[in-house]
């Protein structure tokens, strides 16, 4: 019995000295005016993060929204305008006039194009010179953009089949950005959860739509700190809960840049384990997938494939130190198996890499990146990048072949 009372006692004790401790952790950190974090309301689907112009979506997790217009400054700068069918493009009917020639591209944000003026855009490059070679003489040329902002090829797959599919186009392009693509495609690899994935069930490849089921947050499921599990009321009148989730995030993020730059630098090797393995066979799927369905609709279907930047700087020896230093054995692995991809289930590929490389060290230019802000040589596309991708693609499609 008197085992059991001290026991009691000192765990009332404990408990007594616990809230003292919290109670004078509160009054501290006020009294030296140190602030955390707050629980902020979860945003609406309207306002969807990254950007002013996006919109929750059942099916693809976001997508344009369409008559957004605003100006863009975050990395180049535009001005951003979306049509009445989610493009940032101008309006197009969606049954094809006569006499023309139908592009539909399929892409993220490097065909979105938020750092470039809409005209300097590849899409209306390619839209507004296509017409010059023999080929398409006497055509008229319309090239139409559904690009988004962060779209992996599960997103392309459903924006072709819910998007493009009723504008009859004669070409369909997918545009495969080598830096995160195919990371994006796996549920495993990928940090955003809000977003549709397509996963194995009993070996065929099925749509998972679970992402409708979570709250934004999840748009990056490694910033969700333990505090964030806590009831909002609770955390929002409790100074030391806030200065917790404020350190937590700090630290998160530093580790969720470490993330990112390891899962980037393993696109270039032979995957190793059951994730990346995965991810890579969940791609190529996909990718035989829209070119079944766009065969089916009796239209060409090209793969052009976008390289990372470092994959074309401008620096031969800052590619050498990159590939040694992440202990990358062939810079252009993920390429070539994508091109092997395309020679298996017979589409065309298109691999911009070579020439931008060679462009970019010959001229001694950056075709990727921003003076003003953004990181020179690294990130999107500049006026220069899009122009010679414009260019490239007007090679490919002006040979004399009937098919791509």
């Amino acid at each position: 019995m008197g085992n059991w009372k001290t026991w009691v006692g000192n765990l009332g004790l404990a408990f007594s000295s616990l809230v003292l401790g919290i109670f004078l952790g509160e009054i501290g950190l006020r009294l030296a005016k140190i602030e955390g974090l707050k629980k902020l309301p979860e945003p609406g689907h309207e306002v969807f993060s990254p950007s002013f112009f996006t919109q929750s979506d059942p099916n693809r997790g976001w997508s344009n929204r369409p008559g957004a217009k605003g100006g863009w400054q975050y990395e180049g700068e535009s001005y951003v305008e979306i049509n009445s069918d989610g493009l940032r493009d101008q309006e197009y009917s969606i049954s094809k006039p006569k006499n023309t020639f139908r592009i539909a591209i399929l892409g993220d944000s490097f065909t979105l194009a938020s750092q470039v003026p809409a005209q300097a855009n590849y899409t209306s490059v390619l839209e507004k010179t296509l017409g010059n070679c023999p080929k398409f003489k006497g055509k008229n040329i319309e090239v139409l953009n559904f690009g988004v902002d962060g779209y992996g090829t599960a997103q392309q797959l459903i924006t072709w089949r819910e998007k493009v599919k009723k504008y009859n186009s004669d070409l369909v392009i997918l545009s495969f950005f080598i830096g995160n693509d195919v990371i994006d495609n796996s549920r495993n690899l990928e940090n955003n959860y809000y977003r549709p994935f397509f996963v194995y069930n009993n070996g065929q490849l099925e749509p998972d739509f679970s992402f409708r089921n979570l709250t934004l947050s999840y748009s990056n499921r490694y910033l969700i700190t333990t505090v964030d599990h806590l009831p909002d009321w609770l955390v929002n009148h409790s100074r030391i809960l806030q200065v917790a989730k404020k350190a937590e995030l700090e630290y998160r993020k530093n580790n969720l840049v470490k993330h990112a730059n390891q899962l980037s630098v393993a696109t270039f090797r032979e995957p190793e384990d059951d994730d990346w393995k995965e991810a890579w066979q969940i791609t190529e799927d996909l990718l035989k997938l829209i070119h079944q369905e766009v065969n089916e609709q009796k239209s060409d279907f090209l793969l052009m494939l976008i390289a990372d930047p470092m994959q074309v700087h401008k620096d031969e020896e800052s590619r050498k130190i990159f590939q040694v230093s992440n202990q990358i054995n062939h810079l252009y692995y993920p390429n070539e198996r994508l091109k092997d991809i395309g020679k298996r289930h017979n589409f065309s590929v298109l691999d911009l890499a070579p020439t931008f490389q060679t462009y970019a060290q010959e001229n001694q230019i950056c075709l990727h990146g921003f003076e003003k802000n953004g990181t020179l040589c690294g990130g999107h596309w500049n006026l220069e990048g899009h122009q010679l991708a414009a260019k490239l693609i007007v090679n490919q499609l002006c040979k004399t072949e009937n098919k791509l």
